[in-house]
C-alpha cells in the first residue's frame, strides 16, 4: 500500500510541473471527471507522458482516453515501469477533459490523480 501511495504522489507532482509549464487553459477545469478503465497503451516522454486507457460506458461501448500526466523519469522512478504499464493494470483517474470536449479519435484528458491496482 505504501508503495501505491509514492506511485500516485511522484505521478501527481509529475504532472504538477507539467501544469505549470503548459497551463490548464486548454482544459476545463470548471468540472472533475473520474472514470476507472485498463492501460491499452502509454508513451514515456518529456515533458509529459501519456496513459491510454480503454473505459467501458454505461451502453457497453468502449472509450478510449488520452490522459496527459507527469514526466517520464519521475513516472518509472516511481515504479510504473514500461513492463507494469505494458501488462495492462486498471487504474482510477481524476482530471479535467479538454475544453472541445471531442472523443475523435480519442478522448483527451488532463490527469489530476492517478490510483493504480496492484
Amino acid at each position: 500500500m505504501r508503495g501505491l501511495i509514492a506511485v500516485i504522489a511522484m505521478f501527481l507532482i509529475g504532472s504538477s510541473v507539467v501544469y505549470a509549464h503548459h497551463g490548464l487553459e486548454s482544459y476545463d477545469t470548471g468540472q472533475l471527471i473520474e472514470f476507472e478503465g485498463k492501460v491499452v497503451g502509454f508513451r514515456l516522454m518529456d515533458p509529459h507522458s501519456i496513459l491510454v486507457v480503454e473505459v467501458e460506458a454505461s451502453d457497453g461501448a468502449k472509450v478510449v482516453w488520452e490522459v496527459e500526466g507527469g514526466r517520464a523519469a519521475g513516472i518509472v522512478e516511481a515504479g510504473l515501469t514500461r513492463e507494469f504499464l505494458g501488462s495492462g493494470p486498471l487504474v482510477r483517474v481524476t482530471g479535467y477533459q479538454s475544453k472541445d470536449a471531442l472523443c475523435a479519435p480519442n478522448c483527451r484528458m488532463a490527469g489530476q490523480d492517478f490510483d493504480f491496482e496492484r
